[in-house]
């Protein structure tokens, strides 16, 4: 309990360094803006995304008790690694499964990503890397942390489904113009996957 809440300051922390720091930015100085734009460029920044709601996102991984993550993270490094431009190195190696199948790890560097492209637009960021990456990993764990009180785990399991919430709503707001939203028809089929491994999961404990 008490490392949970530790991390719960720490997050806390973060995003009050966060939130004073974007009051200091200045993008009033056209050679402040061009300098910040060859950083950009040169660490990397992608022109493709994949769009879908932000409740729609959040309910489908509710339903799939967590999964769907691993879908929308195979989607997004997808599109990623097809729209990646950089003036010094290629894409993120390992493909989007593999990019999915390490979601705890990969997804600090699509936030990164995602936040160089928003700067670059001109387009409030998301939260530092460290923050949504952080609430990702900690909710899981406290969600599947049988000893932590019931209130904490279901706390935790919130937190989990709410970060890539959280980037996809930065995602939305990048184009001028946003595609439909449509629930896909791969979309459902990897939601009536979910549950069948819920289901494997289930008969296997009893």
């Amino acid at each position: 309990m008490e490392k949970l809440i530790d991390i719960l300051l720490g997050v806390a922390l973060v995003y009050g360094v966060y939130a004073l720091g974007m009051k200091n930015w200045d993008y009033a100085s056209e050679a402040k803006r061009k300098e910040l734009e060859t950083r950009l460029q040169e660490k990397g920044l992608s022109a493709k995304y994949y769009f879908m709601a932000a409740w729609q996102l959040f309910l489908m991984n509710l339903l799939c008790g967590g999964l769907f993550v691993f879908y929308w993270s195979y989607k997004q490094w997808q599109a990623v690694q097809a729209g990646y431009k950089s003036t010094r190195s290629a894409a993120p190696k390992g493909s989007p499964f593999l990019r999915a199948l390490f979601t705890f790890i990969t997804f600090y560097q699509f936030n990164a990503v995602l936040n160089r492209t928003c700067l670059y637009m001109h387009k409030r960021p998301s939260l530092p890397t460290v923050f949504w990456g952080t609430v990702l990993w900690a909710g899981a764990a406290a969600a599947l942390i049988p000893a932590l009180p019931l209130f904490w785990r279901i706390l935790g399991g919130l937190l989990f489904i709410f970060a890539p919430c959280a980037l996809q709503r930065r995602v939305n707001r990048l184009p001028k113009n946003l595609p439909p939203f449509r629930v896909k028809a791969a979309e459902i089929i990897f939601m009536f996957a979910c549950w069948l491994i819920w289901a494997g999961i289930a008969l296997a404990l009893k």
